[in-house]
């Protein structure tokens, strides 16, 4: 297709669809009166909105595109508008946190990786040196560490870009023995295109890849399998008890539906993408977009639940304190048995769920109302049989974890979290710990249970350590003493996960501990840390 004849059926599509979609006009006019970007950038945007929303424009651009680069078609250096600044902090010698680490250091925000307990072994992969994927074994019995080792190459955070962790990797192991790895992605490569499933141009690039195994069991060789987006943003995966492998991530950047990939039992690849959530053009400005940021947890062997909140996007691209737009709480289940969702009532809802869907089926908290930001969303399984949900509560002043809850029928908002209300924590020299960052319980024997426990101590220091309490399960009173304090370091964000067996014992914890720009990971285990002889 030539030039000439791409544009003129461009328009005519434009000319059609105008007459009912508010945001063509809107962008539009954004290109002529708006320097936000550049002309020749909004045309670009513009192309990405047709692509997402009309297969139409799909089949005319793709004949226009064939046998052209990116760079053919739009006269735009996009690498420069996605490199960072260098950051000049990179060349100061890194802060001082504790030995017994088993990563290198780590680029970007506090996370703990994507763990596994396999025959013996607690598996972690995470986002090591310019957000590669890594993976490491330690065995619990005898002590012994395999790796770590580079499972792919990420496109994410190289030639300067800024350090990302959208595409941090997930770790999972399918029937016969091969572990899988997604990781990489924050809206594709400009090379592969535009993307199919969104209307959203790329903010930070990288694309979404999949690697798994040559072989069962061994963790040191990995081949890349082309079957998800490239375009796809963060990564949620975990098995059902049949062995069905689920993969939840977004596709494409914000104004991007949220997917599904299923790798059924047996099977080395994902199938076809299923829609959970569209993109709608807010009632107000058509240049805002209502999305959704989602948060699946498996619950049971066949249930997935999944909590979310509503995005106010928009095409200007601002996304400040001001912009930041993310409300309310919605919650929803996907029965994996037929692949159905529900919401708490009980009620099967037709997916993609679009904003007027979710607030008419399942809105758990509307937090507009009350005037807060529901910041982030988290699944909870049912607690005393009552389906429930998490949300940070972000006020003038505050921001703490809240629960909402199904009570006689209707959702009671702004309840304390399970197990919180009147928890108490002394400090080894049996001092009150004022602000607990989270505890978790790790085993219980008879009447003596033990937790992982992250706090600020006495010297105002982030710390990790063991306690203990001799209180009953289920009662009012939880009252815990930190037995031992494995790690206390100033000016630090600290972040744990428990490594589970089958029967929900933690064979270990992994800790991230993070000062300035040194940042590592750490197991704990039987006592101590244990680092790798690498």
């Amino acid at each position: 297709m030539t030039e000439k004849e791409y544009l003129a059926q461009r328009e005519a599509l434009i000319e059609n669809e105008s007459t009912h979609d508010r945001a063509l006009p809107a962008l539009l006019k954004l290109m002529e009166d708006e320097d936000t970007f550049s002309r020749e950038f909004w045309h670009f945007k513009i192309d990405q909105y047709l692509y997402g929303q009309y297969p139409d424009f799909q089949r005319i651009y793709d004949a226009y595109r064939e046998g052209k680069a990116f760079t053919d078609i739009y006269d735009l250096d996009l690498e420069s508008t996605l490199a960072a600044t260098p950051d000049v902090s990179d060349n100061l010698p890194l802060p001082e946190i504790p030995d017994g680490h088993f990563s290198d250091n780590l680029p970007n925000n506090t996370h703990t990786g994507s763990t596994l307990f396999v025959d013996g072994k607690v598996y972690v992969s995470y986002e090591g040196h310019l957000t590669d994927p890594y993976i490491a074994s330690f065995d619990v019995e005898n002590h012994v560490w395999d790796g770590p080792y580079k499972a792919g190459h990420s496109t994410l955070s190289k030639n300067g870009r800024k350090i990302d962790s959208h595409g941090r990797p997930a770790l999972q192991v399918n029937g016969d023995g091969h572990f899988h790895i997604v990781f990489g992605g924050h809206g594709g490569e400009w090379e592969d295109g535009l993307n199919p499933m969104s209307f959203d141009t790329p903010h930070a690039g990288g694309r979404m890849l999949h690697v798994a195994t040559e072989k069962p069991g061994d963790i040191s060789s990995w081949i890349q399998k082309d079957d998800i987006s490239p375009f796809a943003s963060y990564t949620k995966i975990m098995k059902m008890g049949n062995g069905d492998i689920y993969f939840f991530t977004r596709a494409g950047t914000h104004k991007s539906p949220w997917i599904y990939y299923k790798m059924e039992n047996g099977s080395q690849t994902f199938g076809e993408p299923v829609k959970i959530t569209w993109p709608t053009i807010s009632e107000g400005d058509p240049v805002d977009v209502d999305t959704f940021y989602i948060n699946p947890k498996k619950v049971s062997d066949t249930e997935i639940l999944i909590t979310f909140l509503w995005h106010i996007c928009n095409f200007r691209e601002i996304h400040n304190k001001v912009h930041y737009s993310r409300i309310n709480t919605y919650y929803m289940k996907l029965d994996t048995s037929d692949d159905t969702f529900y919401n708490v009532e009980g009620k099967k809802l037709e997916v993609p769920i679009t904003k007027k869907i979710a607030d008419t089926y399942a809105l758990a908290y509307d937090s507009e109302a009350t005037g807060e930001t529901s910041f982030s969303t988290e699944p909870l399984p049912d607690q005393d049989g009552k389906p429930s949900a998490a949300y940070i509560a972000l006020g003038q002043g505050y921001r703490e974890w809240r629960m909402v809850q199904y009570q006689d029928a209707e959702w009671v908002h702004s309840l304390p979290m399970p197990g919180t209300e009147s928890r108490t924590l002394i400090d080894e020299n049996g001092k009150p710990v004022k602000r607990i960052f989270d505890l978790e319980r790790i085993e219980s024997k008879d009447k003596s249970k033990t937790a992982a426990v992250l706090y600020t101590d006495d010297n105002g220091n982030a710390a990790f350590g063991i306690a203990s309490t001799s209180s009953e399960l289920g009662t009012v009173g939880q009252d815990w003493k930190v037995d031992k304090v494995f790690a206390s370091v100033p000016k630090s964000r600290m972040e744990f996960q428990a490594v589970r067996n089958d029967d929900g014992k933690a064979e270990a914890i992994i800790l991230n501990i993070r000062k300035g720009k040194a940042q590592r990971l750490y197991l704990w285990h039987d006592g101590q840390f244990w680092p790798t002889n690498k």
